[in-house]
């Protein structure tokens, strides 16, 4: 006999939280293409909601705000990328190692053009002190040179690296060099990201690896 009660049924042995973490990431992959085409001011909670096929008040429920959001999404590309950085490494690599798998992530990049232009369009607007992601982009600058710069320091109690090289400088130059080459290659000026990245650091191992 009906008992004028309705339940949505989950398929078997499907737990409730795994329906909440598909949904989850399903919000971030659509508000990613979102952020990366319009950035951050020219989209709305409403369009994310639309677009992942929830309410409003669904989204909300995940996400209270849209700086929330953004910042999730941000944190999700960079979960990525390391990730792909270090998949065929099996462990974290280390000194000059490190800098050929930073080369291997960019070359993996360029099969995800949509995540890169979230980088580049998302950062853009970041300069600006008032944005929401700029703490986000002023902490990935900093955690990706203190990474490199752990390396470089790694190579040098190996004895793979000269005393007299000038870490910090090289720090700087290859985070310029990732990020300006992520700007030419969506704009069509450069033929790729990865080579180009590899020349430098080839450079760098020429001058001053031992």
């Amino acid at each position: 006999m009906p008992t004028g009660t309705s339940t949505t049924s989950r398929p078997s042995g499907r737990p409730r939280g795994a329906d909440t973490a598909a949904r989850r990431e399903d919000i971030l992959r659509v508000a990613a293409e979102l952020f990366s085409v319009d950035g951050y001011r020219g989209t709305s909670m409403s369009r994310v909601a639309k677009a992942a096929g929830i309410s409003h008040t669904g989204l909300v429920h995940h996400f209270p705000t849209k700086d929330d959001l953004l910042g999730a999404v941000m944190d999700r590309r960079d979960e990525l990328d390391t990730a792909r950085a270090f998949a065929d490494a099996g462990a974290r690599p280390t000194g000059w190692d490190y800098l050929h798998a930073m080369v291997q992530m960019v070359r993996n990049n360029e099969e995800h053009p949509g995540m890169v232009r979230l980088f580049t369009t998302v950062s853009g607007e970041a300069v600006d002190p008032e944005h929401p992601a700029n703490a986000w982009l002023r902490r990935h600058h900093e955690a990706t040179v203190r990474r490199l710069r752990n390396a470089f320091q790694q190579a040098a109690e190996a004895g793979q690296l000269a005393p007299d090289a000038p870490l910090d400088a090289m720090c700087r130059l290859i985070v310029a060099a990732m990020d300006g080459l992520q700007t030419q290659w969506l704009t069509g000026t450069a033929p790729g990201m990865a080579d180009e990245l590899a020349c430098l650091v080839e450079a760098f191992e020429a001058r001053w690896r031992r």
